[in-house]
């Protein structure tokens, strides 16, 4: 399963954007996103998923800022309250997707936009129904194939054997309440080419279709808290009137100002 893509934090530090665009509409909520560092120090930013659009609020350089994902329109702004500012990036149409949107098929390639998918097969792995793909993919002149068992019900991976021959497995822990909120326990174990192996916790929401919590080694986490399920103003994913658009050198030298993403 993947995190957020169901619920990635990263963009900078907060949520990755990949994959191809989907169709599917996501149900839509508010939370808390919380985020420990490499230093131990936690990362939080107030979390707004609406109709295929995703906005951010939370402290950068020491200033308020609202990160805006709009996939019904490819673009991403970054908003400065105190400044009445903002920038704009736009997404080349079709080659980016909200990661809080559930996938719409087991087709793996839905996230890797340049990869070529074929299906070569039908299983029962861990207990539960499969799909088994062929993905191959270019890089660096190279063509590196990989295949993928992945879930009929949650249509995320059950077990991954990579170009190095390493192997990423997932199974079904059981069911615990986490937050308030009913979820599945899932454990995912990766091991290297080496032998050694690590293992990834994570909370997948069923109403939702999204892990919503996942501890790493080593003692991170990453995690949506104070979940609402709730249609969001569409004006949370607009730029507010009197802002001024600016470009990435002209915010870069305003004092104070964050840097572009």
């Amino acid at each position: 399963m993947t995190w957020a893509k169901g619920v990635v934090l990263a963009i900078g530090a907060w949520m990755a954007i990949s994959g191809a665009a989907l169709a599917q509409s996501n149900l839509q909520f508010s939370g808390l996103a919380v985020q420990s560092g490499p230093d131990g120090k936690n990362r939080e930013a107030q979390l707004y998923v609406g109709d295929n659009q995703v906005r951010l609020e939370h402290s950068r350089n020491g200033q308020p800022t609202v990160e805006i994902y709009d996939m019904k329109h490819q673009r991403m702004l970054l908003i400065v309250p105190e400044q009445k500012v903002y920038m704009q990036r736009d997404f080349n149409t079709g080659t980016a997707a909200n990661p809080i949107t559930p996938p719409a098929d087991s087709n793996p390639c839905a996230s890797v936009p340049d990869a070529q998918c074929k299906k070569v097969g039908t299983d029962t792995l861990y207990g539960r129904s499969v799909s088994q793909w062929e993905m191959s993919v270019e890089r660096d002149g190279k063509t590196l194939n990989s295949l993928h068992w992945m879930d009929d019900e949650r249509h995320m991976s059950l077990r991954d054997v990579w170009p190095d021959g390493s192997t990423t497995e997932s199974k079904l822990q059981g069911r615990e309440m986490l937050d308030g909120r009913p979820t599945e326990r899932w454990e995912q174990t990766t091991t290297g080419p080496d032998g050694k192996t690590h293992t990834t916790v994570q909370w997948y929401d069923p109403e939702l279709r999204i892990a919503v919590r996942e501890e790493m080694p080593g003692g991170l986490f990453r995690e949506i808290r104070d979940i609402r399920v709730a249609p969001q103003p569409a004006k949370l994913f607009e730029v507010p009137a009197g802002y001024k658009q600016v470009q990435g050198a002209q915010q870069a030298e305003t004092p104070g100002a964050p840097r572009k993403p």
